[in-house]
């Protein structure tokens, strides 16, 4: 889908701070698509959904359809496959942001809607076009690509980007956000009055009682040459959002009580650590390879999963993609995501894969406390 010319012309000749965080971010976005192209991870999809969660979904998708104006739950269950959060989510959106700054000739950026609880932040950062006649595009949206990828309301129209964009006298305008030292995922679309939105969903770890932000923000035009839509570099635009969100805190944790060891993969888990939230329940995997040569044959694949009592893998929750992160020579923390519980499990049953090529290691029930 992205165009590796554009990416590069857009972003990676700037030599300063700001716009490296963006390049950054930009390349990580790349990698992931390139990864889902060559060896795709696939997520199993949620069976079971409290009653008062679907509640939740519908009010959503009725609110979304009268006002069509996007917030952190319209994506979440919009754009993402079933995902639950407890009720209480409703009661830690932020809508009164304090923030400042965010405007470039292209576009004024401004927060619509946040959530922090300690452990990720959720935002949707709304970028309204300075002229009605610009298209604004996100970080990976290109010309050539179908018009249906700028979201629902242009999932009807046929023909590119490019195309829509000079059938309605339109001047197409590159857009990217990036927040220092995360790892993050985002989605963005465009709305009926052409702002467009983006939601970006960030690990963030932070005990503090708010957490005071600068979001990254860049335009540029696009121009023609030599028969080619590309960014007009020279033209960039940049600009900090300054945002200060309030932290609503998490609901408990639970630690492992002990070491466990995957032979097959050549690892031991040395801890386990699940944090509750009313978006999900966040987990940790600290794991030390004991087995170099086993651990080499995973191909930097290895992946720990949740599992039900029935061997089904648990439902993915709604925080930021997971990761998993070399501390040094032999260890390593995983984080992810799991559905939000009311409660949390006195005992997790964790199997080891490899994303890449779907083997499965061992399986393991460990006890929490």
């Amino acid at each position: 889908m992205q165009n590796k010319r554009d990416l590069s012309n857009a972003f990676g000749k700037a030599d300063d701070d700001f716009v490296n965080t963006v390049y950054q971010t930009l390349a990580a976005i790349q990698i992931q698509h390139e990864r889902k192209d060559k060896k795709t991870v696939k997520k199993t999809s949620f069976r079971l959904v409290a009653v008062l969660a679907v509640i939740c979904a519908l009010l959503a998708g009725t609110a979304l359809a009268l006002t069509n104006t996007w917030g952190i739950f319209d994506f979440l269950y919009g754009r993402t496959n079933d995902v639950a959060v407890l009720p209480e989510a409703a009661e830690i959106v932020q809508t009164t942001v304090p923030q400042s700054g965010g405007q470039t000739d292209h576009a004024a950026f401004s927060v619509r809607q946040a959530i922090f609880d300690g452990q990720n932040l959720y935002i949707v950062v709304a970028a309204k076009p300075a002229d009605s006649d610009y298209l604004l595009l996100g970080p990976d949206a290109n010309p050539s690509d179908p018009i249906g990828n700028l979201g629902p309301l242009f999932s009807d129209k046929t023909g590119t980007i490019a195309d829509y964009a000079r059938d309605n006298n339109k001047q197409m305008i590159k857009t990217a956000l990036a927040i220092d030292g995360t790892n993050q995922s985002m989605d963005f679309l465009l709305e009926e009055d052409y702002t467009l939105v983006y939601m970006i969903k960030a690990v963030i770890v932070d005990a503090s009682s708010k957490l005071d932000l600068e979001v990254h923000c860049i335009s540029a035009p696009f121009i023609s040459e030599g028969g080619e839509d590309v960014v007009d570099e020279p033209n960039m635009k940049r600009t900090t959002l300054s945002v200060a969100v309030e932290n609503t805190g998490t609901k408990e944790t639970v630690s492992s009580t002990g070491p466990v060891v995957y032979s097959d993969c050549g690892v031991q888990v040395d801890k386990i650590t699940l944090t509750g939230s009313a978006m999900a329940l966040y987990a940790e995997i600290e794991f030390t390879v004991i087995d170099k040569e086993k651990f080499a044959e995973t191909d930097g694949g290895l992946w720990f999963e949740f599992l039900d009592s029935s061997g089904a893998r648990l439902p993915d929750g709604a925080g930021s993609n997971g990761s998993s992160e070399k501390i040094d020579e032999n260890h390593y923390i995983q984080k992810t995501s799991l559905q939000a519980s009311e409660s949390l499990p006195g005992e997790v049953i964790v199997r080891g894969f490899n994303c890449w090529e779907k083997n499965k290691y061992e399986t393991h029930t460990i006890q929490m406390q």
